[in-house]
């Protein structure tokens, strides 16, 4: 079940061979085996000596059912050799990867696709669909995998391996939440407050050496401040990283972007005594050694190749000081502080006039255009080609395609990837028309590979508060206007953090600008992108899926100045480094080393 160096057990059952290393576990029910990676926090009050134990129990108890009652971020799966069947599921959001593999009669899974690689039954190949999709940045809908016939469980799935066949069917139905109805504005902050609090210990259990990702936004803040307060009444510290410019950034970017997030991170440090808050500058190990690095422990190539350079320097900060558990916010901005924004729309589609224009003049008041504002409530509800065509006569043009992809295509028409692709133009939320555009974001992507390639470089645990199931079904469930309250975007983590959080942060309405010295990192590379484009010509795999006269384009006219326009980074920081990451990718799996 799980792949690394530690000691393995095994258990032999009757039409299956089962095993665990490393920290995951196994138990024995009688018929029943059930084998455990990951964390538990609750399981609907059945109780066990193992996590896998547990698991036994609550498959006896509920059947097939079992995964629906489980929270946590685990991967896990349950033999009955009394009926023949295997049953494997992942938490919702993904932390803990789960893949399989099938050949008639004969079914291997483990929580890395190495594992089933290692296997000399198992044929390698790359899947061409999952690349374009990769490529076009469409969310992973399905069970496909880089790995041609290697599948992943997909997340809040359990997947059914039986006499009737395989299938895999969801246990997390956030879509038919009931609606929460609190009594006050304040309960409403005052509950998430308290969720996210409970999500922050069940993470922190057992940890003595807990560090946090601490940006200059709501969500990383709210984490840090909330585990500093729990970590103070035991006498522990808690060591916050922030990211910051590399030596040689002249500050340029966005005006509306935060591009130096340290001093407003140290702001949130300072308002604890226990918080230890470590600046780390973007630099570090060459970007190519960092993302051979991530496609060696992660199997897949980096997704963000830029971001990669100081998710790194903060790894190598965090294991210099033997940090084992380290929390994020990465899901807060669909959780915690989602934005509300969406709503516009739906209320224009549903004519609720009167609630749409209540909430769009109380926006305006608080700074919002109502240009803005009306392409909010407007646009997304209009067919593509018209809301594409208002867009561009008002100055403000949809991502195509190929601004911020170097799929080629005719690759991407063959898999029949391009109108989807260019429906979303680049953003989630254009799939989700009327309906909750979060819920499309949380399934866009399956970090579970990622997480597990952190813990191998680094040494710790990374885990995210803010995607706990009961914070996330909570912000789905309550009404929609606690995220707009007073004309105020993102007002429930505003107000929940009242008091605890510095304002100078927690009223701050510009957002962070990850990697805002990209440009350093890709002039520093120019010279191995081009060598890399170059042998990416011998590929046919990469010859097949990228654009390579584009790429070689983009190097012949390499930009002297204006690196933080807008076109200039969605070609060179997304398009040029995804497309080099991937065919890198491609290539060494192929063999060529060279």
């Amino acid at each position: 079940m799980a792949l690394g160096s530690g000691k393995g057990r095994f258990h032999h059952a009757p039409g299956a061979t089962l095993g665990v290393c490393d920290d995951a576990t196994l138990a024995i029910d009688g018929a029943v085996v059930a084998l455990f990676h990951g964390r538990l926090d609750d399981a609907g009050g059945v109780t066990g000596r193992s996590a896998a134990d547990i698991v036994a129990h609550a498959y006896r108890r509920w059947g097939e059912d079992f995964a629906a009652r489980l929270i946590g971020d685990f991967a896990c799966a349950v033999w009955d050799s009394a009926s023949q069947r295997l049953l494997l599921a992942r938490d919702p959001f993904a932390a803990q990867p789960l893949f399989f593999w099938r050949n008639g009669a004969t079914l291997r899974f483990a929580t890395e696709p190495q594992g089933l690689l290692a296997e000399p039954d198992v044929p390698r190949g790359i899947d061409e669909t999952w690349v374009a999709r990769w490529l076009a940045l469409l969310p992973q809908s399905d069970s496909r995998t880089a790995y041609q016939g290697i599948e992943r469980v997909i997340p809040g799935h359990v997947a059914h391996f039986d006499q009737q066949g395989h299938r895999q069917t969801p246990f997390w139905k956030p879509e038919a939440l009931p609606r929460i109805e609190l009594p006050s504005d304040a309960a409403y902050a005052e509950t998430m407050r308290n969720l996210l609090d409970q999500a922050v210990r069940c993470r922190i259990a057992g940890h003595s050496a807990v560090g946090s990702t601490l940006s200059a936004g709501l969500d990383s803040s709210s984490v840090t401040l909330l585990t500093a307060r729990q970590l103070a009444p035991q006498g522990l510290r808690l060591t916050s990283f922030t990211a910051v410019p590399s030596a040689g950034y002249d500050g340029s970017g966005p005006n509306h972007r935060i591009c130096d997030e340290g001093p407003l991170a140290a702001i949130v440090a300072g308002a604890e005594p226990n918080i230890d808050h470590v600046r780390v500058p973007n630099g570090g190990p060459p970007l190519f050694d960092i993302l051979d690095r991530v496609a060696a422990t992660a199997g897949m190539a980096a997704m963000n190749p830029i971001n990669q350079a100081w998710v790194d320097a903060i790894g190598l900060a965090a294991r210099d000081r033997g940090i084992t558990v380290m929390l994020g916010g990465g899901m807060g901005n669909m959780s915690i502080s989602y934005h509300g924004l969406d709503a516009l729309s739906r209320w224009a589609q549903r004519g609720q006039w009167v609630r749409l224009a209540q909430h769009m003049s109380a926006l305006h008041r608080n700074g919002h255009s109502w240009r803005a504002l009306a392409s909010r409530a407007i646009l997304p509800a209009l067919p593509l080609r018209l809301r594409r065509r208002i867009r561009s006569l008002a100055g403000r043009p949809e991502d195509q395609l190929q601004d911020f992809s170097a799929l080629r295509r005719d690759f991407a028409a063959r898999l029949n990837v391009i109108d989807q692709a260019e429906g979303m133009a680049g953003n989630v939320s254009n799939l989700a028309p009327g309906g909750d555009p979060r819920l499309a974001v949380i399934r866009r992507t399956d970090p579970g590979m990622a997480l597990r390639a952190e813990r191998r470089r680094f040494g710790y645990v990374h885990c995210d508060p803010t995607a706990d199931r009961r914070v996330v079904e909570f912000c789905l469930a309550i009404p929609v206007e606690q995220y707009l309250l007073h004309g105020e975007s993102r007002s429930l983590v505003r107000r929940a953090m009242a008091g605890i959080m510095p304002d100078a942060v927690r009223l701050e309405t510009r957002t962070g600008l990850q990697g805002a010295d990209w440009a350093i990192h890709v002039n520093a590379a120019r010279t191995e992108i081009a060598a890399e484009i170059e042998r990416l010509e011998s590929s046919a795999l990469a010859s097949a899926c990228l654009d390579l006269p584009r790429l070689h384009a983009l190097l012949r006219d390499w930009p002297r100045t204006g690196w933080d326009r807008y076109d200039v980074a969605q070609s060179y920081r997304f398009a040029l480094m995804r497309a080099v990451a991937t065919g890198r990718f491609l290539r060494r799996f192929e063999g060529s080393n060279g």
